[in-house]
C-alpha cells in the first residue's frame, strides 16, 4: 500500500485524510507485529502507538525524504518500539533478536545502522569495568530514578548524573572517532 498520501495530508495539515489513513495503517501494523513477532496485542498497539508519536512530527520536519518508503519506515519503528520494549521487560539485550530486525528499504541505510550497532558493542567492550557495568544498568534499566541509581552504585545522586553524562559523552567521542576512522 502506497502511504504517499498520508506524508502529504500532514504536511499540508489536512487532519481528516491523516487521520483516515492512520485509522487504516493502525491494525494492518499490529497483526503484522501478531503474527510475525508473536506480540501481545498491548503491546503491538503500544509499539505503533509509540511509532506514530515519532513518525508524524518527523513526516512534519520533513525528516521523511522517500514519501514512497514510509511504510517500510512505519513497520522497521514498529518492530524496534516492540523489541525495545521487550528487552526492557525482559531485560534482554536487543542482539539476540537482531534477526527479527527488518531491513530497511534502503539496503545501505540497513548496513550502515548494522555497522554503527557493532562500532557500539565495540566501544561499550572497550569501557573501563566499572564504567560498562554503570552503562549496561542505565541502559537497561532507563526509567530508574537516579537516586535508585546512586545507591545501586554507592554513589551521590549528582555523582550518578554525572557520571551518567561522562560516560555518555566518552562513547560518544569514541563511536565518532571510529566511525570517521
Amino acid at each position: 500500500m502506497n502511504y504517499s498520501p498520508l506524508v502529504e495530508a500532514i504536511r499540508e495539515g489536512d487532519r481528516k485524510t491523516a487521520n483516515r489513513m492512520i485509522a487504516e495503517a493502525t491494525p494492518i501494523l499490529i497483526r503484522m507485529l501478531m503474527s510475525r513477532m508473536n506480540a501481545k496485542r498491548e503491546d503491538a498497539e503500544d509499539a505503533v502507538q509509540k511509532m506514530f508519536l515519532y513518525v508524524i512530527p518527523a513526516i512534519r520536519s520533513g525528516k521523511i525524504k522517500k514519501p514512497t518508503a514510509l511504510l517500510s519506515y512505519m513497520i522497521l519503528c514498529c518492530r524496534h518500539n516492540y523489541l525495545k520494549e521487550l528487552r526492557n521487560m525482559r531485560h534482554e539485550p536487543i542482539e539476540e533478536h537482531e534477526h527479527e530486525i527488518v531491513n530497511s528499504s534502503d539496503p545501505f541505510e540497513y548496513l550502515k545502522l548494522k555497522d554503527i550497532r557493532k562500532i557500539h558493542i565495540e566501544c561499550v567492550n572497550s569501557m573501563a569495568e566499572q564504567h560498562r557495568e554503570f552503562y549496561c544498568f542505565w541502559l537497561q534499566n532507563q526509567d530508574i530514578e537516579a537516586a535508585a541509581i546512586a545507591e545501586r552504585f554507592g554513589i551521590s545522586v549528582t555523582n550518578a548524573w554525572t557520571r551518567k553524562h561522562r560516560i555518555l559523552k566518552k562513547l560518544r567521542e569514541s563511536m565518532l572517532s571510529m566511525l570517521n576512522s
